[in-house]
């Protein structure tokens, strides 16, 4: 009988993570600015809506740029299932536009290097389970 909830590999699912969440600036700027995600107080995501212009440039700059869109959609549904702290955390690590350092962003969380490190581990977890119903977590 599978269980229903397996093992996770914790640090393969963090580098899955790790890997779309560090394309996130990439993906806002070739989605252009329709789909750049506005963040609130409570940092929950919501995208401008689409002005419905369409683009002249080549046919692989329009995929990649639905591609991006379609991405950064998954991401932000993804991040309004986490708490108002996790999404905080995620979004000023991988989303600022600030870039700021870890060590800017823990001491702006009053934390320790290893308690930001412990929090983001479990923020990015908790994401890969809300992406996508858990399509980045990778089982044992």
């Amino acid at each position: 009988m599978m269980a229903l909830f397996p093992e996770i590999d914790k640090d393969k699912t963090k580098k899955r993570v790790r890997e779309l969440l560090s394309c996130y600036r990439t993906m806002v700027r070739i989605a252009d600015e329709e789909c750049i995600p506005k963040v609130t107080a409570t940092y929950s995501f919501e995208l401008k809506s689409f002005t419905g212009t369409v683009s002249r440039a080549t046919e692989n700059a329009v995929v990649r740029k639905v591609t991006a869109e379609n991405e950064l959609k998954k991401i932000c549904a993804a991040m309004n299932k986490l708490n108002a702290y996790d999404r905080q955390l995620i979004h000023d690590k991988y989303m600022d536009n600030r870039e700021l350092t870890d060590t800017a962003i823990y001491l702006n969380y009053n934390l320790s290097s290893s308690s930001f490190y412990r929090e983001l581990d479990k923020s990015m977890i908790k994401f890969a389970e809300a992406y996508e119903n858990g399509r980045l977590l990778i089982e044992k």
